[in-house]
């Protein structure tokens, strides 16, 4: 028997989160997702698929469609987000990523939605994702700590250790530079103690 999914894919919020901002078009949903600039960047979708993820957003009562009449044109489409929807998002944005290897992807969506509200929204966002860092860091170097040198269990857990580190270290440079955005100050300078 299949599994029923629980959550939605980091595409399926990226485009809920579209609707959430204003009601659109499916084209113009699918302009955002292209692959060349914006959230395509994130993550790029072809329109077929944005098409597919919009159906599977409405079977879940997440968006709703709304047909717009013009007497000199025939009805568009219009998409929105749904009060469930909302809720979804809402909470889906304030949570830090739990997988370190998907923050390039879920993390940077949720800062693209909140990149046009106050940069203490961003802020609080990188806050909660920093100490997820940290405490992952944590766990691993204590497995470190009791891997044999020479074991390839080692090699795993260094391989992790890096990756996060480098994760954090992208985090506390992204953070200082909102930071030096809200002081008014400009990025890049030195000093900076993470």
């Amino acid at each position: 028997m299949p599994r029923k999914k629980s959550g939605l894919t980091p595409a399926e919020y990226a485009i809920l989160g579209l609707v959430h901002q204003q009601p659109a078009h499916g084209y113009q949903i699918a302009q955002e997702m292209a692959p060349d600039s914006g959230l395509g960047l994130i993550c790029p979708l072809r329109r077929s698929n944005v098409y597919f993820l919009l159906g599977n957003l409405e079977r879940r009562g997440l968006i709703e469609v709304e047909q717009r009449r013009d007497d000199a044109y025939p009805p568009k489409t219009v998409l929105k987000a749904t009060a469930a929807g909302r809720r979804a998002f809402e909470t889906w944005i304030w949570q830090p990523v739990a997988r370190l290897r998907e923050v390039r992807l879920d993390f940077l969506l949720k800062a693209y939605f909140l990149r046009d509200s106050e940069p203490e929204s961003v802020l609080r966002l990188l806050e909660g994702q920093v100490e997820f860092c940290r405490r992952y860091l944590g766990e691993w170097q204590a497995l470190a700590e009791r891997a044999a040198p020479e074991s390839f269990d080692r090699v795993v857990i260094e391989a992790k250790l890096a990756a996060a580190q480098g994760t954090l270290d992208w985090l506390l440079d992204y953070r200082r530079q909102l930071e030096e955005h809200v002081a008014g100050r400009p990025s890049g300078a030195e000093g900076e103690e993470r």
